[in-house]
């Protein structure tokens, strides 16, 4: 008879990852009133909000960048061939495939000023 526990062990461990986690949003400005069970459109319109009043068209994306690792946030740029600059945050919480996750991406010309600025709070695809 095979010893199935390798096999036991990661069902185990994909099971951990739909439970929920006592760690959620970092406690700063930006995600400030959204609580685990806050309602995911309610959540996007308070973080897009609070973004595009901090951030309007025109305002610094260097800035936007630094203000976005201050909460907490992975960012990631990339600079097209014309100068300008798209980028996206992220940050997840909960399980890998049973969590919540807020998304911001932006675009920004060749002089750095932001053009877009889009954020979303939502589940990562729980079945």
């Amino acid at each position: 008879m095979k010893n199935n526990s390798g096999c036991l062990i990661a069902w185990l461990f994909a099971l951990a990852g739909c439970q929920p986690s006592d760690h959620g949003l970092p406690r700063t400005a930006l995600f400030e009133g959204i609580e685990k069970g806050t309602d995911y459109a309610v959540g996007t319109q308070l973080i897009q909000r609070r973004l595009q009043t901090r951030f309007p068209t025109g305002s610094s994306e260097l800035q936007l960048n630094e203000y976005l690792k201050q909460q907490g946030m992975k960012v990631e740029r990339a600079t097209k061939l014309t100068g300008s600059v798209s980028g996206v945050a992220s940050f997840r919480y909960g399980g890998p495939v049973c969590g919540s996750q807020v998304r911001i991406q932006w675009e920004a010309d060749a002089k750095h000023r932001i053009e877009t600025v889009d954020g979303l709070y939502s589940d990562t695809g729980c079945p």
